[in-house]
């Protein structure tokens, strides 16, 4: 069972609007005013700025493995070690990433005189925002932080349970504790990689992109960023992750076919609200155009 394949299975339309939207094929085609550019990109320097506070608190909830691997742990094989060092990694990569990514929005944007980032910085609340930024904003708040009345009603039922019973495993609830987190930042990522690629694809041969509305930022500088085999690893490291762990969880419960079902059930349960979310956030996080 794979969760990424099937959350991509899921809402197809929202899907394909959030990533072949008419903001995309207009940058595409070198028609994307300056002014409609700028707005954006200050959004999604906003938005980075929310990602970077959510891989902070993600990174705080994670509990890293107390015990050092063995010689014969098979350390050399990343797939060896734990979903949360590899979590860990991916996080630490993402968050490198996304301040190149800002200090690219910098040095490009100055250079091609899209947006004066110094001048909007100081007046952050004043920026409009696309409306899907703020349902972003909203799911990247939720990311590793406890909630505390799921997380005790779960415990409680589970302690009474295990009391009565002799004993007795954690309620899926509280199994892979950041699964809605990383589900949240493969999404985002994920959309993000295909909008890109998408817009690549309707892109028309133009040498230098001198004849785009912006210059040529977003032909030569952020399109084949946006859209690089590099990127589209990265993302899928992640999702490679989440299937991994989800499928050892539902290996845990035996060969019954049946309770492989429930949590399957459960775990979509956790996770499918948040998706359907985020690809509405997505949609409207690119511009009328």
């Amino acid at each position: 069972f794979s969760l990424t394949k099937h959350l991509l299975s899921l809402e197809p339309e929202v899907f394909q609007d959030a990533t072949q939207h008419p903001f995309l094929l207009a940058a595409a085609k070198g028609t994307l005013p300056k002014d409609v550019l700028s707005h954006w990109l200050v959004n999604d320097r906003l938005y980075i700025h929310a990602y970077i506070r959510a891989a902070g608190q993600l990174l705080s909830s994670l509990e890293l493995p107390k015990h050092l691997p063995g010689e014969q742990a098979g350390n050399e094989n990343e797939e060896e070690e734990e979903f949360e060092v590899r979590l860990c990694d991916w996080l630490i990569e993402a968050l490198g990433a996304v301040r190149r990514e800002e200090r690219m929005f910098l040095e490009v944007g100055g250079r091609y005189e899209l947006v004066d980032f110094v001048g909007v910085s100081s007046k952050a609340r004043e920026v409009e925002k696309v409306k899907g930024l703020g349902v972003i904003e909203g799911l990247f708040k939720e990311v590793g932080v406890l909630r505390n009345e799921r997380k005790e009603k779960g415990l409680s039922s589970w302690l009474l349970g295990a009391a009565t019973a002799g004993g007795g495993d954690l309620p899926v609830s509280e199994k892979i504790p950041w699964l809605e987190g990383a589900v949240t930042f493969w999404g985002t990522e994920k959309v993000y990689l295909e909008a890109w690629s998408w817009a690549r694809e309707q892109q028309e041969e133009r040498p230098n992109g001198k004849e785009d509305e912006d210059g040529g930022a977003l032909r030569k500088e952020f399109i084949p960023n946006w859209s690089s085999d590099e990127f589209r690893e990265f993302v899928e490291r992640l999702g490679v992750l989440i299937d991994q762990a989800v499928q050892k969880e539902i290996e845990m419960v035996g060969e019954d076919g049946n309770k492989q079902e429930e949590v399957k059930k459960q775990i979509l349960g956790r996770v499918e609200g948040k998706w359907k979310t985020l690809l509405e956030g997505e949609k409207g996080f690119w511009p009328d155009v």
